[in-house]
């Protein structure tokens, strides 16, 4: 069983990757309110743990070479000039195989698991692109990722 945070880390690179993916190739203002919800400051002015991580998973994005930004915003709530690096945008759409057959890039993934809420498939798909980004490693084959059944509005 994997831990809040490292789920919360897969869903925050999952949104940056898909917001940075519709904007490419232009530069794009991240805000951490817009990935995890409004900041929640404490009474000695600082973000909630959630926001914090948010933006810690940007400038380690950034220090792995799959995002690249300008500046950082006042009291670290967001980069502004955010870009993908080219490195992310081929990996991005290069092709995963999921386990039923279906062959599709992992940013159509990403958007169809953010679509039906399957956090599961987000993490999979998040760590596929970080196992293809290391350099560290003789080149593997993807195989096959389960996919989760989708969630019907039944079962909100």
């Amino acid at each position: 069983m994997r831990t809040t945070h490292i789920d919360d880390f897969h869903y925050s690179c999952a949104e940056v990757f898909c917001a940075l993916y519709f904007a490419f190739p232009m530069r794009h203002l991240l805000l951490v309110e817009d990935i995890t919800g409004p900041i929640k400051w404490d009474m000695t002015g600082l973000p909630d743990r959630r926001s914090q991580a948010c933006f810690e998973t940007l400038v380690w994005l950034a220090e792995h070479d799959l995002l690249r930004f300008r500046t950082v915003e006042p009291r670290d709530i967001g980069v502004e000039g955010a870009v993908l690096t080219q490195k992310a945008f081929v990996l991005l759409t290069g092709h995963i195989t999921w386990e039923s057959g279906d062959n599709v890039s992992r940013i159509e993934a990403l958007i169809e698991a953010r679509r039906n809420r399957a956090y599961a498939d987000l993490g999979q798909i998040v760590n596929d692109v970080f196992r293809a980004n290391c350099q560290w490693g003789a080149p593997i084959t993807s195989k096959p990722l389960p996919k989760s059944e989708s969630l019907s509005p039944a079962d909100e």
